[in-house]
């Protein structure tokens, strides 16, 4: 189920920079994904928008540059994830493919990190459910047969 903004904003207290973040991330991501798995065209738009995101946008983002520095470790094992899920997709291992649909959504432990940061643990722990249905947006049963199945 998808939120709309407004309710998201108030995963981050009501933070428009931690939510901003946040949907540049969504966009890094579904891009990231077009890219290597090939299924999707991707246009310069696109491309030239993430190229904007990395080197401008989130490093003039506030909420961003305030928490750099404690999500960077967390960057190294979200791009060990996402490269260890592909593999396992390419390998079409079942073992694998089903810890390949968790590890393609690591980035959210960046989303939940950040909503700890702006919300505080005890209200971020009654949020986060509904950020990660959000977030694990395919359900296994539809990833399976997308890379079992086909």
């Amino acid at each position: 189920m998808n939120t709309i903004p407004d309710e998201k904003l108030q995963w981050f207290g009501g933070n428009q920079d931690a939510l901003n973040m946040y949907l540049m991330f969504v966009d890094l991501s579904h891009l990231w994904d077009d890219l290597v798995d090939g299924d999707k065209e991707v246009t310069e738009k696109a491309i030239n928008n993430a190229f904007l995101i990395c080197l401008v946008y989130l490093p003039l983002n506030p909420f961003y540059r305030a928490i750099q520095d404690q999500i960077m470790p967390m960057w190294i094992t979200v791009v060990s994830a996402y490269q260890t899920a592909n593999k396992f997709e390419k390998d079409k291992d079942a073992h694998g493919i089903e810890i390949a649909h968790t590890l393609r959504y690591a980035a959210g432990n960046i989303i939940a990190y950040a909503m700890h940061v702006c919300v505080g643990p005890k209200k971020a722990e009654e949020l986060l459910p509904e950020m990660w249905k959000t977030v694990v947006i395919e359900r296994y049963e539809d990833y399976k047969k997308e890379h079992l199945d086909a």
